[in-house]
């Protein structure tokens, strides 16, 4: 039988998290973990500084990895490249608001 309060997930291994509140009370508590060994100039062992969503096991992991930069794509690069996309967003989201959604010269 498992040791672990919560399952593991059949993908990873990694402790599955049912709910958001979960992760954030253990991250919670490995900071606070890390910040008492500081303040006793020893060594700790806990690295986890942030959460994600599993689409495996729906759950909620742990990960010592930072979160990668989110990439921006310059709007004339989505336009090049999806111009029917494009076109329709535009408009579907000026529609509402009672603006005219014409070609920009």
């Amino acid at each position: 039988m498992s040791r672990h309060r919560f399952p593991l997930c059949p993908a990873s291994g990694k402790i599955r998290y049912g709910e958001r509140k979960d992760v954030k009370l253990v991250l919670r508590g490995a900071e606070r973990d890390r910040s008492r060994a500081r303040l006793h100039d020893v060594a700790c062992s806990r690295r986890e500084i942030r959460s994600y969503h599993c689409a495996d096991c729906c759950g909620w992991h742990l990960t010592s990895q930072p979160a990668r930069p989110m990439q921006l794509v310059p709007v004339t690069n989505l336009t090049k490249h999806l111009p029917q996309l494009t076109t329709r967003s535009i408009r579907r989201f000026v529609a509402p608001k009672g603006l005219a959604a014409g070609n920009a010269a």
